[in-house]
């Protein structure tokens, strides 16, 4: 039956019955929290750390290397309404690509200059 809780580091797992086993229960306690901290908590600060330093998604996913991202192919202009897909959609709220051109139109399906 335990009669106090020790919980100061330079005690932790000292005596010869829990030693190395309660040193590597909270050692791994710690390291997945950090890890969990990592993951889900940070992963916000992103956006906040790119506007600080003046980037935007078209800096860091150039259209012309990446032309079938989901931002891109949603995109429209806020002050002309052009889109970035010239012929439409394909899949329509959820698009996976551009529509190909119709007719005899030489212009590409994606509208880079907007």
């Amino acid at each position: 039956k335990a009669v106090h809780l020790n919980l100061w580091p330079s005690k932790l797992g000292r005596d010869p019955q829990h030693g190395a086993h309660m040193r590597a229960f909270w050692a791994s306690s710690v390291s997945f929290f950090l890890a969990f901290l990592g993951w889900f908590a940070l992963a916000p600060v992103a956006v906040d750390v790119a506007q600080s330093i003046s980037i935007c998604e078209n800096q860091v996913y150039p259209p012309a290397l990446y032309p079938k991202r989901t931002a891109f192919l949603k995109y429209k202009s806020v002050e002309t309404h052009v889109a970035y897909c010239r012929f439409g959609k394909v899949a329509g709220d959820e698009p996976t690509d551009c529509n190909e051109p119709t007719g005899n139109s030489t212009l590409s399906k994606y509208n880079r200059e907007v």
